[in-house]
């Protein structure tokens, strides 16, 4: 559009200014219903991304029967010296950590002291006594054997080795060549020394008690025990202790290394409580583990100006009520919450954590807290914008702009929920970005509104009237403001080509709230200024425009700044290369992260209890899994499961040593290849399990098509499809039954690692309910990850797993990561697919993809931005041809065909061919001097970008989703700032001015407004940094820097730029003017 074009639309707001008005009105009114759907709370985990391993992350959660929710509490020790205060007990009050194998003195053994395991006790009680209890599911003590219903503590383990009922008290049996041979039990406790062998409930139980139990538990459990404790964990020596163990130790496999044996006791600060929940009891009972398929429920109560959390009274009878009424399910983010609540009624000598669970109810709860900080922005922007306008009313006028422009945004976001619900179709996937929607629009916003009414102003200064300068101010700013915001739009209508639905969505929240602050504040804010003043003129109350008042700085700074960046253009070139070269080696060294500080409040209880387990108990690593489809009961698959934990074990060049390992150092890989082993013990140990279930070792192949290795009938034949197809359908049928060392391992456990393709028959589980040889189609591997929060090491540790998994490409036909159909699986190649995932893997991909898609539209984005302005800066026909230099056919055809290479050698010759001729169609049509202007406009925020990465990278901070996200908006944001100085200088270059005044009014008059709106952002900015929650801090952080480094960009970078191009030729500053 030539800058003559803008005329028409002030012309028509000018005619039907009181139609305007009415139809803001309308519109206004036709968005309040679609504003409270706007605000509900987004799932900020759900990004509805594809991926292999988020497919497979939905197999296993879906598809495995006995998947259940299993959900860790940490307790840690108080303080000694906090114990006798009232209240609870906060994280604040823990013990500090005082370092690996350090150990706890006081309390004697700390987590393991008498007295507070039976507040731990106490605790376990509460949730085994609480309503929900009918949901949980079956869990095994790793340390005894013992089974118990869904709650396992470390009482619970003490209570039953206490009772000479665990397996490490219990003779067991293993082969010795040909034979089975009785091994007595690992330990006891019917010979206690000189302690009488009490009880773990006995009311005579003493601290020895416990110390004993404790060495003996530790000492032969292989380390199982010494896994429940935190790391500090140590033998502590003691003098008047009848224990004798390893002080200062270190367990290497089945022996203590360096070890001095003395007298002593285990002691740590930290424990495990896990808490088993049935997924399809729960389910069934009206509950949902998806924050966005639950009913919105009110949790929080005010704490001065913050929140806290307090979770709603919810039940398993009221929730399952609900549902059938037709309503939403219960959230168990709230139930996790309230159990915790529980428990922490008996804190006293310990703390209760929840961890890792209910993130939304903790974003939501910190996005409550910071609404304060909102409040204080509004009122810290309300000051500036006064300092800049000195007109109550014009405050007045920007601030009903700002609330109308948020209004219609949340509106218009509100009526895409529900016309997507309505079609069907999802067209908005809020997330956490559009949290930052607000903050953003009311920065364009005031942008808007400053260069509106500040050129308003400027023409009522010069002796115009209210109306010719109201049109002045529309026509003219009102054209570089539809600029900005048709380029910020661009920017960020980039992510629509994004294949990650919720970054599609914010491209259109975001274009909706920009349309919506260009129609409001950029058209309708001057416009009704214009109208006000005429009231107030036709009252004899309109007073004149005062002279000579300083707006937050004098004009003769800005103009003088603008002045000297032209005229010393090639000394700031010089300054900006020198900058950008030590900003971008920093730039591209920046590392992708997932700092939970960098998102959530580092003092609130879900980051405490992220940091309390990298600290305390960084060895055991998040839950991991391997998904394997196929044909599983192959002898080969099962032998690639070994092959695939002896490569684990053998690290690579790359290795970043961020797999789980247990005590004996050996990383932990659980398995169906060790599942079958215990069963094979377990038949050693008891056959009559088995031979319910047709064993009949009478029968040639024992009956069951499973036949002995050799000609003892000792050791199982597992390299026999028959074998492990029997195993595999008793386990997943009856379990494991307890045998001599082995726990009792439930079915619903084994139906976490294996699942048959067809239903099996109960009394013959080698075969199915239709008498066919029994098959099973998938199988799952469980590992950890360690750290996960470092993407950088989960990469490589990805890389080194994928290698490790090269058993299992010599079974596939195609690609592991590449799903086969299942039934495709046959005798040369049983695997169809095998595919890592599970939180820390899916979290990484996630986010990695969102930072690659968000880089991705950057790029895109800025093409975007040089066409548009390549479109608004085009001249009309007869300047374009008085513009034509000699030989601009043969530039357009150089320029088109390197654009058509550089894009044939990305995406082909269709691509690389169409991008030719539109270029070529547009160099023609548009001129390619509109296009250099457009390319030295964009150029000062590519600058920016680079700057605020290098920046990023100075302080510390690491490549995130707000980091990235950041550059997309600086790319958005800043480059208006440029737009209106580039837009003045044509405009003051067509009036006939020489370069260096040009830039000169250019900074008096739109640096006025680009210094008010700058300053009144970034003190908002910073007043957001200011808030606990990591998310908002950094965002509000980076913001402010980048509109510090934009305002540099306009006031700096931009005129010299403008300098050094208009240098060039006589007919290249002509080029630069449009009329």
């Amino acid at each position: 559009m030539a800058m003559g074009g803008f005329d028409r639309v002030a012309n028509l707001l000018f005619e039907n200014r009181k139609i305007t008005h009415l139809v803001i009105l309308l519109m206004t009114l036709l968005m309040l219903p679609g504003l409270p759907i706007s605000l509900t709370p987004a799932d900020i985990e759900s990004y509805d991304l594809e991926s292999p391993e988020l497919t497979a992350a939905r197999v296993i959660q879906q598809d495995f029967t006995g998947n259940g929710i299993m959900v860790g509490y940490i307790y840690t020790v108080r303080d000694v010296n906090l114990i006798d205060e009232p209240g609870p007990v906060g994280w604040e009050e823990i013990q500090p950590y005082s370092g690996l194998f350090s150990g706890i003195e006081e309390p004697a053994g700390g987590i393991l002291n008498l007295s507070v395991l039976q507040e731990l006790d106490r605790k376990a009680d509460r949730v085994k006594n609480h309503e929900i209890a009918e949901n949980l599911g079956p869990l095994v003590s790793e340390i005894t054997g013992t089974p118990v219903d869904g709650v396992l503590s470390l009482p619970d383990n003490f209570r039953s080795f206490m009772k000479n009922e665990t397996l490490l008290t219990k003779p067991s049996k293993e082969p010795q060549g040909i034979f089975i041979v009785d091994i007595p039990p690992e330990t006891n406790w019917y010979d206690c020394g000189n302690l009488e062998c009490l009880e773990f409930d006995d009311p005579n139980v003493t601290q020895d008690h416990i110390d004993l139990a404790a060495h003996r538990m530790a000492n032969n459990s292989d380390g199982a025990f010494l896994r429940w404790l935190s790391n500090d964990r140590a033998f502590l020596p003691d003098p008047d202790s009848q224990v004798i163990g390893p002080v200062n130790g270190l367990l290497q496999g089945d022996s203590w290394e360096g070890a001095e044996w003395k007298p002593g006791r285990w002691s740590a600060s930290s424990a495990w409580m896990l808490v088993q929940f049935d997924r399809e009891l729960m389910l069934d009972d009206g509950w949902t583990f998806a924050w966005g398929d639950a009913e919105l429920e009110w949790g929080y109560s005010a704490n001065g100006l913050s929140f806290d959390s307090d979770p709603p009274d919810l039940d398993s009878e009221s929730c399952k009520l609900q549902v059938s009424l037709g309503g939403s399910p219960c959230s168990t983010e709230w139930l996790f919450l309230a159990l915790e609540d529980e428990i922490s009624e008996e804190d006293s000598l310990t703390n209760t954590l929840l961890i890792g669970e209910s993130p939304n109810v903790e974003v939501n709860r910190e996005i409550l807290s910071s609404v304060w900080l909102i409040a204080m922005m509004g009122a810290a922007i309300t000051v500036l914008l006064w300092i800049s306008l000195r007109r109550w009313t014009d405050v007045v006028i920007v601030g009903s702009g700002l609330i109308l422009s948020l209004t219609w945004m949340q509106g218009s976001i509100g009526w895409g929920l529900i016309l997507g619900d309505w079609a069907g179709v999802e067209i908005i996937q809020r997330s956490q970005f559009s949290n930052l929607l607000p903050i953003l629009i009311l920065a364009l916003g005031i942008d808007d509104s400053l260069h509106a009414l500040h050129r308003y102003k400027e023409e009522r200064r010069s002796g115009k009237s209210t109306e010719t300068s109201a049109y002045i101010a529309i026509s003219k700013v009102g054209r570089a403001i539809m600029l900005t915001s048709f380029t910020t739009i661009g920017a960020f209508m980039a992510n629509l080509f994004s294949d990650i639905p919720a970054l599609r969505s914010f491209g259109i929240e975001a274009g909706l709230g920009v349309l919506s602050a260009f129609i409001l504040t950029g058209l309708w804010v001057p416009l009704l200024r214009y109208d006000v003043d005429k009231w107030l003129e036709g009252k004899g109350k309109l007073e004149d425009e005062p002279e000579g008042l300083v707006r937050l700085v004098p004009t003769s700074w800005l103009a003088s700044t603008a002045k000297f960046s032209g005229a010393w253009a090639p000394l700031i070139a010089l300054l900006m290369l020198l900058l950008t070269s030590i900003a971008t080696p920093a730039m591209l060294g920046l590392k992708g992260d997932f700092k939970v500080e960098d998102f959530l409040d580092d003092e609130s209880d879900f980051a405490a209890g992220v940091l309390l387990v990298n600290e305390r108990f960084a060895e055991e690593g998040e839950p991991a899994e391997i998904l394997v489809e196929g044909d599983v009961s192959h002898p080969d698959v099962v032998f690639a499961v070994r092959q695939l934990r002896f490569n684990m074990n053998q690290p690579g060049e790359n290795d970043p040593d961020r797999f789980a390992r247990d005590p004996s150092g050996d990383v932990e890989l659980i398995a169906i290849d060790e599942l079958l082993e215990y069963a094979q013990f377990a038949l050693w140990y008891n056959s009559s399990p088995f031979e319910e279930t047709g064993w009949n070792s009478s029968l040639p192949d024992n009956g069951v098509n499973c036949p002995y290795r050799g000609n003892a009938a000792l050791f199982i034949d597992f390299d026999k499809r028959g074998c492990i197809t029997y195993f595999f359908g008793h386990m997943f049928l009856y379990g494991i039954p307890e045998s001599g060392g082995y726990p009792m391992i439930p079915s619903s456990i084994i139906s976490n690692f294996i699942q048959p393709a067809y239903p099996l028959d109960p009394e013959r589980p080698w075969l199915n309910q239709e008498g066919e040889n029994a098959t099973f189609d998938r199988m799952v591997m469980r590992f950890g990850l360690r750290q996960p929060e470092q993407f950088e090491k989960v990469e490589l540790a990805i890389e080194e797993l994928k290698l490790d998994m090269s058993p299992f490409q010599n079974l596939s036909y195609t690609e592991l990561s590449e799903r086969s159909d299942r039934s495709s699986a046959n005798e040369s190649y049983p695997v169809t697919w095998t595919i890592e995932t599970g939180s820390p893997i899916t979290r990484f991909i996630q986010a990695s993809r969102m930072q690659s898609e968000l880089q991705g539209s950057l790029s895109l984005g800025v093409l975007f931005c040089v066409v548009i302005l390549w479109w608004g800066f085009r001249a009309d026909r007869e300047q374009l041809k008085s513009q034509r230099r000699h030989g601009y056919e043969s530039r357009a055809i150089l320029a088109s065909s390197f654009v058509g290479l550089l894009l044939f050698t990305s995406y082909g010759i269709v691509f690389g061919l169409l991008s030719f001729i539109i270029m070529f169609y547009l160099l023609l049509q548009w001129g390619e001097r509109a296009l250099s202007l457009a390319a030295i406009t964009t150029f000062p925020i590519l600058i920016v970008v680079v700057w605020l990465y290098g920046t990023i990278a100075a302080l510390g901070y690491g490549l995130n989703m707000v980091t990235v996200a950041i550059a997309a908006i600086s790319l958005g944001v800043g480059i208006d700032y440029v737009i209106h100085v580039v837009e003045r200088f044509r405009e003051e270059r067509s009036r006939g001015l020489d370069v260096l005044p040009a830039l000169s009014v250019v900074g008096a008059a739109s640096g006025v407004a680009l210094v008010g709106s700058a300053l009144s952002d970034i003190t908002g900015f910073i007043v957001i940094s200011r808030s606990s929650m990591g998310f908002f801090s950094s965002f509000g952080l980076f913001s402010a820097l980048m509109i510090g480094l934009s305002l540099i960009a306009s006031l700096i970078l931009t005129p010299a730029a403008l300098r050094i191009i208009s240098s060039f030729e006589k007919s290249t500053i002509e080029g630069l003017e449009s009329e």
